[in-house]
Parts: C-alpha cells; structure tokens; sequence
C-alpha cells in the first residue's frame, strides 16, 4: 500500500496543506483561512474551488468577513490563543493586492492578532506571484509562502492541467528567494507519481529545488480521485500512473534532500534546521484550529466541523448567520482519537509515544505487536518511542492497521 491510499478522507479533513524549532506549544490555536479561487481547476484537483469570475472575489472577501464576526463573537477566547494563519486554496495569490488588504484588515479588527503571532503562511501559484500582492501580504505579517510548483517538466504539468509553465514557475521561485533576505522563510511543493514520470525526472526536480535556495520542500504523491478529469483521463487509459515506481520515487526523493542538508520531519515535508512549518505541525499534535471560508475545516474540544463545502451553498450559509444545525459535524470518540493519535504521530520523525498513549487513553501496544514490523525492518522503538524507518515509511499505512488495538472501548 502506498502513503495516506487509506486515510485520504483524514487528510483532506484535516485541511493539511503546516515547530519552528520542533517545540510545540500544546495551547496553541491555528487559523487557516480557505480561498475557494483558481484561474483554473487542475485536472487532478478535489477540492472545494472552483474557476469563477473576479467579480466573486469582492463578494468572498465580504463573505468570509461575516463568517469571521459571528464565529468569533461565539467564541472570543479562541482569538488570544491564535499562533499561526494560513491562508490556503485554491489560490490565495489571485487576489487583489486591495482585496487581500481588505480580508486581512477586517480580521485584525476583528481581533487576529497579526502582530503576536508565530508563523503566517501564504500559498502562492506560480502565475499570480506579482510583487505588489507579495509585498502587500507581508505588510500584514506574512512571513511564509509556499509555492506550488509540483513539477518542473513542461509536458508533466500539461498532463496535470496545471495553468503554469516551468519559466513561470522559476520567475515566481525567484522572485520569493530573494525575499529571503527580508525574513521570509520559502517552501516548494513537488508532485510525484504523475503520468509518465520517470524516477529520474523526478529526482532531478527534487535536487534542483534542494539546491533553489528555498528552506523547505513539500513532495506528494499523485491522489487520482474518479471523479476529476485527471481521474476520467486514467479510466479512459488516456493516461498511465507509474504505480510500480512510487518506491523508487519517494526513496529518491528522501535521498536526494538528506545529502543536501534537508531532514524529513513528517512523511512528505522536508525542512532545513528551523525552517519547519509551525501550522502544520499543529494539525499533526492534535492541536486546535478553526478554518473559514467554503470547506474549511475546524478542531475544537474533540469536534471537527465544517460549514457547506460548496460557494454558493456557504454564501447562503453565511448570510442566514451561520446557522450552527448547517455545519457538518464529526464528533472524535476514543477510537477515532485513539487511531489519529497513532497515526499523526508516525507521520512524523519524533514516532509514536507509547508511554504518553497508554496515559492518555490507557491503551497498550504489546510487544508482539511490535516485533513483527522491527523484524521487517518498517519500525524501530527505542526507550518508549516508536518511529517509522526504512521502508516503513512507504508502507505506512500497512503500519498504522498493525498497531492500532483492537476492541477498543468508546
């Protein structure tokens, strides 16, 4: 089995797109704001955006706003715990420089504390880099961005449906690099497994980007779901996915970071000392967030929810008050705390923590349960922690079905 086949649906709750020093602060809040617009859908592309004209973009902001004040206004304590901002797609970047000024103002005054907070992060698509919209999001504290490059191979990113083309992309990666002078901490994402890729094109991208200038590297596995028009092109056979190389692929990659200097701090995210990504590492310690805007997901007091997933159907949402029977609510009971706790952990390079598990929950793992996966060389324990090695972190998901107990109590 390949990395997260099984747990997608958890992924994509989790709203993953992100501590500093691998010190997390367990109190801590994050806030991601959801921008639903793209100048084009990506052919592989399942989540809540959609292409729509720019006069929508007016009307989100407005929205999003209102969503804000009657969110917070439920629960203002929320807003002083707040530590990191990420403002994911979709595409943040197509906004207006005035329109992103506007949704950033209106939230300060709303009580995010901009100025206070650790880590703001911004995805950035490499046609709508402009310097007056990078520029205009660090006056409000950004201090991130990640860019989506997800290949440097023209007929790759055709295949993909992507909008952009790799001198595009360089110009963006450029124009972000030499913000690193002014503080900004740079991060790239690649893709991995796409239709017709080679091991080694996809390493050379990895080695190219490692040696770019940025400080942290994001790599993915290419999802194909069945309903988007990457999904129909593979049904048809328009399209082949290399499956037999996502070892190769994945193994390459890692090699490729750790000889120049990179370590893998979670599955897929590779950073340079003290270039780790706060945001994110809350999500996978089980941390509190709130998530506006179409799809955007929230975690508070064991509760996920969510307002409707589609913009005209959250539009509506929004003006009638963001009616609380609306959201779609996902209650987490032990078992379901239980498996993340596991799973979240073995993501990461700090492994699973079983001492800190059996506290929590007074649930065991037995050594017998164990030994197998040393054997196969998939997990190492040292002391009371367990850490995914070797091939274990291809066949993660094989790992998590293993150690999760079974006949767990509610």
């Amino acid at each position: 089995m390949h990395i997260d086949n099984i747990y997608t649906a958890v992924v994509k709750r989790l709203n993953f797109a992100s501590i500093k020093y691998l010190i997390l602060i367990k109190s801590m809040n994050g806030l991601y704001i959801h921008i639903p617009f793209c100048g084009k859908v990506c052919d592989y592309c399942d989540f809540s955006v959609l292409a729509a004209p720019s006069r929508l973009y007016e009307e989100y902001v407005t929205l999003v706003l209102e969503e804000a004040k009657i969110r917070f206004t439920m629960d203002p304590s929320f807003l002083g715990r707040i530590q990191t901002v990420y403002l994911g797609g979709g595409t943040p970047s197509i906004l207006p420089a005035l329109l992103m000024k506007k949704m950033l103002s209106g939230l300060s005054e709303l009580g995010v504390p901009f100025s206070q907070i650790q880590e703001f992060t911004m995805e950035v698509n490499p046609e709508s880099a402009m310097v007056e919209r990078l520029e205009n999001a660090m006056d409000f504290g950004v201090d991130r961005f990640s860019l989506g490059l997800q290949s440097l191979d023209d007929s790759l990113l055709q295949k993909i449906g992507r909008s952009h083309t790799v001198k595009v992309g360089m110009e963006a990666l450029e124009k972000l690099i030499l913000l690193s002078s002014q503080g900004i901490r740079v991060s790239a994402d690649l893709m991995f497994q796409l239709p017709n890729q080679t091991v080694e094109n996809f390493v050379s991208d990895v080695r190219f980007l490692a040696s770019s200038g940025v400080g942290h590297i994001s790599f993915y596995g290419l999802n194909v779901a069945p309903h988007t028009v990457l999904g129909t092109h593979v049904r048809k056979g328009l399209l082949e996915i290399p499956e037999d190389l996502y070892r190769d692929m994945y193994n390459g990659g890692v090699e490729a970071l750790e000889r120049a200097g990179f370590h893998r701090y979670e599955v897929s995210n590779f950073a340079k000392p003290r270039e780790e990504s706060i945001h994110n590492q809350n999500y996978w310690n089980l941390g509190e967030y709130w998530g506006l805007g179409p799809g955007a997901h929230s975690f508070q007091n064991n509760m996920r929810f969510a307002g409707p997933q589609t913009y005209a159907v959250w539009r509506n949402w929004v003006r009638e008050g963001c009616p609380h029977k609306a959201l779609d609510l996902d209650p987490i009971g032990k078992k379901e705390r239980i498996f993340e706790k596991v799973w979240l952990s073995l993501r990461q390079e700090s492994g699973l923590d079983l001492d800190a598990l059996a506290k929590e929950e007074t649930v065991s793992i037995a050594s017998k349960t164990l030994l197998p996966l040393i054997e196969k060389k998939w997990i190492e324990k040292e002391a009371n922690q367990v850490r995914l090695v070797g091939d274990g972190w291809v066949m993660m998901d094989s790992v998590v079905e293993a150690l999760i107990p079974h006949n767990i109590p509610t």
